[in-house]
């Protein structure tokens, strides 16, 4: 019935690109000031995070009794 089965992983990036080039029409309005901010907050914002998690994993691994994760 589907061209690309139900589960399928290519089914998800397909998906994920139709949300994306949607998404692309929606900022299209926007001031290019603001589009800049929007796309800097999306790189810096993920890699902040994936920091934070890789310097407390450092503490972790040197002094385990400092940090508890749960």
């Amino acid at each position: 019935m589907f061209l690309i089965p139900p589960d399928s992983l290519s089914r998800l990036l397909v998906v994920m690109a139709a949300s994306v080039l949607e998404m692309m029409n929606c900022f299209g309005v926007l001031d290019p000031l603001i589009k800049n901010f929007i796309q800097v907050a999306v790189v810096i914002g993920p890699l902040s995070f994936v920091g934070v998690v890789v310097i407390l994993r450092k503490i972790e691994n040197d002094h385990p009794e400092r940090i508890r994760w749960k």
